[in-house]
């Protein structure tokens, strides 16, 4: 009797590990198929399109400012005369509207200038003798005659007078080309320059000069 069991038992155990293996068989076949699982596939990257920035806007220039002109002193005059066409009357010239010019001022008289000195060689008389330098103790006093400035005696260095001794014993002739020479031509005869000098030379006093 236990080994009835023992195979009873055995039996109804086989049989339902059949059942649950074709139940799970049939299962499976009835079960829908899953999908295969694709690998995700990530879009391409948006390409950028790179633009220039647009630039920024330029501030607008404000509009000018219409500045209506002051009237003319001719349009003014116009309207207090009631006269509305300015061509109606000829414009007033532009010199006369103009201010005269200020009186130019007339500028002091200059002195004539002297006549240009005629070369030496083309000069009347005669040149008299000439020392390179002074002799002695330096050159004499030229000044001491009357008519003979500061000017007159560099003049008369310039030519190798130096001394009175020299000036008194000029002939008419050389006393001609000295006069000529310092452009005051008979100056020399008028006023005795070898006289004066030859009496300096003796020992007497020279003449007063005169005050300009």
């Amino acid at each position: 009797m236990t080994a009835f069991a023992i195979e009873v038992a055995l039996l109804l155990t086989l049989v339902f590990a059949a059942a649950l293996a074709v139940g799970y068989r049939l299962g499976r076949k009835h079960r829908p198929a899953e999908p295969p699982v694709q690998a995700e596939v990530l879009p391409p990257p948006a390409v950028v399109e790179r633009r220039s920035s647009p630039a920024a806007p330029q501030p607008q220039p404000e509009p000018p400012v219409l500045v209506e002109p002051a009237p003319s002193p001719q349009q003014d005059l116009f309207a207090r005369l009631g006269i509305a066409d300015m061509n109606a009357v000829p414009p007033l010239d532009e010199e006369e509207e103009d201010e005269p010019p200020p009186p130019a001022t007339q500028s002091p008289a200059r002195p004539a200038p002297r006549a240009r000195r005629r070369p030496p060689e083309s000069l009347p008389g005669v040149r008299p003798p000439a020392l390179d330098a002074p002799e002695g103790e330096g050159a004499d006093d030229l000044k001491q005659l009357k008519g003979i400035g500061p000017q007159n005696e560099q003049r008369l260095n310039e030519i190798g007078i130096f001394h009175l001794r020299q000036i008194a014993a000029w002939t008419p002739e050389e006393a001609a080309w000295v006069g000529s020479y310092l452009a005051f031509p008979g100056r020399i005869e008028r006023e005795d320059w070898m006289g004066q000098a030859k009496a300096i030379l003796e020992g007497g006093a020279p003449p007063p000069r005169r005050r300009r």
